[in-house]
Formats: C-alpha cells, structure tokens, sequence
C-alpha cells in the first residue's frame, strides 16, 4: 500500500468519525432535528451519485465519468421538484377529495363574521412571537415533553347516580363525559388510538394503562363540540354517535353533514345564543379567543366555549382559548359554577393570544367564581414545547397559591360534583425511563472532544504530512 492510498483512506476513516462525533454532540444536546436534517443531506448526496451513473441529463457532458456541478445542479433541482409536486399533489388530493376535512361552511349573518371569516371580540394574532424563533425552538428535542411510559390510568365503570348527582369523567386532552342519571354528555370527543392529524405526520397519543371507545359508554344523548380543529372534532368518532342531539359552533354543521350526521340533529349557536334543552337542561355559547379551520381556509366556522346548567349544577367548559376579560363577563351572566373545564396544556409564548398558560387558566376559573377547576387540553398528545406534566404541576401551584380547588382526577376515573375533590397528584409517581447511556454518560462527554481533534487530524493528515516534509527539506 503507497502512502498516497494510506493517507487516503485515514481521511475516509476520518470523515466518517468527524461526522459520528458531531452527529453524538448533537444527540447529547437535543439537536437529533439537526441528525435528520444530515441524514437527509447524505440521502440526497446519495441518490443524487447514483442518479449521475445513469444517463440523465449527459446530453452536453464532455465527461460522462465524472459528472459536472452544472449537472449535479440540474440532478438536485430535478429531485426537489420532483418531492414539491409529491406533496403538493397529496395535500390537494387531500384536501379536495378526504371526507376527514368536512364540508365548506358558507358566509353568516352574525356580527362576528365580517371580511369573509369569523373573528374574535378583540383584534387577535394567532402568533405573536417570531416564526423562526419558535421553529429553532421546535428543532430542540425534550424527551420530557412525551412521558415515554405506560401512564397509569383508571378503567372507565358506569357509576349508579342518584337523580339530583352529576358526575364528571376526563379521558385525557378535551374529552370529557359528563352523566346524569338518565343523561350522557360528551364534550369535544375524540376517542381511538391513531394519530392526531389526518395526514401521517400528526402526533400519535400517550400510551395509557386503559384505553377508552364509545363502546365503553353508555348511550350518548348530547354532543358538545367548542370548535372543528382535528383535536377536537374527530370524524370517525362523530360517525359512531348515531342517535345523539349535537350543539355546535356556526359552521360545524356543514362538516356533521358531510359525515353523514342528519340536519335535524344538530344545532348551531352563535355566542351568547342560549337554549332550554329541557326543564334541568339550559345551555348557552360563549365567546373563547382562539381561531377554526380543517383545511386551507381558516376562521370559516366559529369557536367557543360552553355554559351547561345540568340537573341543578353548573359547569363550564371552555375548548381553547387564550384569557381575556370575557370570562369575567361570563361568570356574572351565568355564574357561579360548580367546576371550570379549562384548557391548560399546549401553550407557548408564541401563541399566548389563543392558548392560557396554566396560571391565566386558574385566573380564569376565578374570573369565572367556579368552585374548582378541571385542567384539561393536556396528558395526551404533544402539541407544544412543555414537559408532558408541566400544566398539572403548574395549575396545582397556582391554585395552592390563588386559593382555588384543583380537581386532578386519574385519566378514566369518575368523580360526583359536589364529592369529594379528586386531587391526587398521580403524575408525579410516573416513573420516566433513564436517558440512554450514550445520552448522559460522562465519560462520553469527556471523549468527543479528543474524537474530534482525532478526526479533524485524519481528515487533515495529507496536509500534515506535507507540512511536516517541508519543514524537513527546510532544515
């Protein structure tokens, strides 16, 4: 072996460490988006060499054996193109022909539809905080924010009620069943194991002890629905409520009816619209500050939140909503309540005008003068930069610090009104899995940078060589 091959294959050898180090630096650090963005590249640079033995785009190569950048160029634009009009063509197929995204709403005579769309009381941003500050902060890994564990849930039992009780069941996100005993409510229900967004990049639920399906329940009499984002409002779980009374947002009607659920079963409100469902049964929408849309278009149906007087108690229901001085307003109209159902899970402080951090949904409940609030819109799917249990803990501590009840209740467990509070802090006996040992051992971090200057002098080695040669020559 000459030393010109020698010298050749410990700058292969040490491309591939410099590369590996580099690659375990940002694997420590949380960076692994920065892995798949180099995986990508070595993908590309891949196909792009096999693509160049081929005969594409030879036609003005001098050389055919060794391909010219004009035509790696041509090769990578050509791929590109080719993957843009791939995803295109799938998001309009998508869009145009899956029955998942609905129907299409009209225009509506309400004031709070003007310029083609729904909007809120006050002129709100669905993001305030810089665009590419949050996609640096999305391309930071957290293994805290899913659990990575079985959590521990509770299996659903139908419970006997007396006739003046109401009991209160969350599985998990913004489902929640309320009962009676001879009613059953269901509020913004999604039920089932896949995954969030009807393409296939949309985020796979937590991994519970007890999973849950309408099967499970009882027969639904009402369905309760705050607005049609795909968290919210499942397609094949409204499909499975055949017989039940829906109450919905403007708008939403259009998509029950596209899935086959007949007109005169469901009812449309406007904010502050109200009804006598029966003489133990008055419901009202109210405002929430958020934002709508299934598809390209957006703020074509209305959001909102829920004011249930059910069977002598009262219960508030908020969907998503960022705070505003409306739930105030809400709690002198219709207050006070026996528990809050509020959103607390999924914010961030780029989207601070739609989603409530933990604390402002605490002040909420108060604003509300509800007895205790329900923190819910979070323990299920990871739609946001939090660690999975930070809403839990942070509405505990504030509720302590404000002097408001939490009810904290196991996923699947089912509580009476007016009962005793459920207040376990379950979360915190989850036991989360050790990080992997490459992730954390110290030995490890000790070594990368000897492995870089390692490799960096490999790659460099005929230079040295060279350096070394002439100052000998020199002397």
């Amino acid at each position: 072996m000459t030393l010109d091959v020698y010298h050749s294959r410990l700058k292969s050898i040490g491309k591939i460490l410099l590369l590996l180090t580099v690659m375990l630096w940002f694997y420590r650090n949380n960076l692994q988006s920065l892995n798949f963005f180099i995986i990508l590249v070595l993908l590309t640079r891949g196909s792009i060499n096999l693509l160049c033995r081929t005969s594409v785009f030879t036609r003005k190569e001098t050389d055919v054996s060794n391909p010219s950048f004009k035509r790696k160029a041509k090769i990578f634009s050509s791929m590109v193109l080719f993957f843009v009009v791939i995803i295109l063509l799938s998001a309009t197929a998508f869009l145009n022909l899956s029955p998942q995204v609905g129907g299409e709403p009209g225009s509506f005579d309400s004031p709070h539809y003007y310029d083609g769309k729904f909007n809120n009381l006050n002129e709100t941003s669905v993001s305030t905080g810089s665009f590419f500050g949050t996609m640096l902060e999305y391309m930071v890994g957290d293994d805290d924010r899913n659990p990575n564990v079985i959590l521990p849930t509770k299996e659903y039992q139908n419970m006997l009620l007396n006739e003046s009780d109401v009991s209160v069941t969350w599985f998990g996100h913004s489902t929640i069943l309320i009962q009676s005993h001879n009613t059953t409510i269901l509020m913004d229900p999604v039920f089932g194991e896949g995954g969030l967004d009807p393409l296939i990049f949309g985020p796979s639920p937590f991994a519970y002890e007890y999973t849950y399906e309408l099967e499970d329940l009882p027969r639904v009499d009402y369905v309760f629905i705050s607005h049609d984002h795909y968290d919210h409002l499942d397609m094949k779980t409204i499909q499975s409520l055949e017989g039940a009374q829906f109450f919905v947002p403007l708008g939403v009607k259009s998509h029950l009816t596209t899935w086959d659920i007949p007109s005169h079963e469901v009812q449309e409100f406007d904010w502050y619209d109200e009804h006598n469902v029966s003489s133990e049964f008055f419901i009202a929408l109210t405002p929430s500050q958020h934002f709508s849309g299934r598809g390209i278009s957006g703020d074509n149906t209305l959001w909102g939140s829920w004011v249930l007087d059910f069977n002598g108690h009262k219960i508030f229901f908020s969907g998503d909503s960022g705070y505003s001085e409306e739930y105030a307003k809400i709690g002198e109209k219709y207050g006070p309540f026996d528990i809050a159902i509020i959103e607390a899970g999924q914010y961030n402080e780029a989207w601070s005008s739609i989603h409530m951090f933990p604390e402002q949904s605490v002040q909420a409940s108060i604003d509300l003068n509800a007895s205790t609030i329900l923190p819910i819109h979070n323990t299920k799917y990871v739609l946001s930069l939090h660690k999975w249990d930070a809403p839990l803990e942070r509405v505990t501590a504030a509720g302590e610090l404000l002097n408001q009840t939490v009810s904290t209740p196991y996923i699947g467990d089912t509580f009476v009104l007016g009962g005793e509070n459920p207040d376990t802090r379950w979360w915190r006996d989850v036991e989360i899995p050790s990080p992997p040992w490459l992730k954390v051992s110290s030995f490890v971090g000790f070594m990368i940078p000897f492995s870089l200057i390692a490799s960096l002098a490999m790659v460099n080695i005929q230079r040295l060589a060279s350096t070394g040669t002439i100052s000998k020559e020199e002397e």
